[in-house]
């Protein structure tokens, strides 16, 4: 798995942004708490949750 830079995640939609963490919240439900491919999921949610919190996609959000 390769973690998706902030850089990458700024070129992609909400929508597109939101469907990628939702597959990875449940992938990373299935794997081994010592694996690499966990990490890196990680590191990319974390990647996504920085990029939504962004005020041009805050602006976005449904019911604002």
């Amino acid at each position: 798995m390769k973690v998706l830079s902030i850089a990458e995640l700024l070129c992609l939609t909400r929508m597109e942004l939101l469907e990628i963490r939702r597959s990875l919240e449940l992938e990373v439900d299935e794997l081994p708490w010592d694996c690499i491919e966990l990490r890196e999921a990680e590191a990319t949610l974390a990647n996504i949750r920085l990029v939504l919190a962004r005020p041009e996609l805050q602006r976005l959000a449904p019911g604002s």
